[in-house]
């Protein structure tokens, strides 16, 4: 009998000592060799078409602040030196910078969203579920600087620290409380990751060669040194439950709880 091991949020200095070793060369060349597509995005006849991904989740939108509003420009541009780095077709997705976002916890999704909230029919009843696990906050916005560009398991994205330990904690309140309510626990969702701020760009979609993988590796290197002289900064002063039927679009609703910082 398999014993799965619950997953378990970093110490402050932790994630931020995990944040900036994501960014180290030898790192980013070893996380490339592992990269595999995703599967998300299908590139068809010179277009990309999103696949059935369903779920909710409960983000931070980047155009949701106004502080923000220079920054998905700015992310932009680095979508556009990713792709002008590595410009193979069909292998890289770009998302649209309106679904630029930080996920503050994970919540149900493909086969799990499937078969502990559609199939039972829960989907009207679920955001009540989720507001009622929400509770407290109200201390103010948190500020993420983000550090550089990270090569996930099937994705690129930007890193992000947090400069003041009493932010970070708060997101960790705020993450506990919710995944420890009654309520949630019993459909089934649980922390299956630690938070790790971060903003995703891109999706790989294509196997790439050896070689591909080291340019992308040696691509990363040389954005992130572009990011360091910018210094870019997400704020966001609260969160919310989203929906989603794929990873390019979350759906918004009147319905659906917040909650501030």
């Amino acid at each position: 009998m398999t014993t799965t091991i619950p997953a378990m949020d970093l110490e402050f200095g932790e994630y931020t000592a995990r944040q900036y070793r994501e960014l180290d060369a030898n790192r980013l060349l070893e996380r490339a060799m592992q990269v595999s597509p995703s599967g998300n995005f299908r590139h068809s006849a010179g277009q990309w078409r999103p696949q059935p991904y369903p779920g909710f989740a409960v983000i931070s939108m980047v155009d949701e602040y106004p502080g923000n509003a220079a920054l998905p420009g700015i992310l932009a541009a680095v979508q556009k030196g990713l792709i002008e780095r590595c410009p193979w077709e069909g292998a890289i997705y770009l998302l649209p910078p309106d679904s630029f976002h930080q996920t503050v916890a994970n919540m149900l999704s493909e086969g799990r969203y499937l078969q502990r909230i559609v199939e039972p029919g829960l989907e009207a009843e679920y955001p009540e579920v989720v507001a009622r696990a929400m509770s407290g906050g109200g201390a103010g916005p948190i500020e993420m600087q983000l550090i550089g560009l990270s090569i996930f398991g099937t994705a690129v994205g930007v890193l992000g620290v947090i400069a003041e330990e009493e932010q970070y904690r708060r997101i960790l309140q705020f993450r506990a409380g919710l995944y420890a309510d009654p309520g949630l626990a019993a459909l089934d969702v649980r922390m299956t990751r630690p938070f790790i701020g971060h903003i995703t760009l891109a999706y790989i979609e294509k196997e790439l060669t050896d070689e591909q993988r080291r340019q992308l590796a040696e691509a990363a290197g040389i954005l992130n040194e572009q990011i360091k002289e910018v210094r870019p900064v997400f704020s966001f002063s609260g969160t919310g439950l989203r929906r989603y039927e794929h990873l390019s679009a979350f759906i918004r609703s009147d319905r659906y709880p917040r909650y501030q910082f």
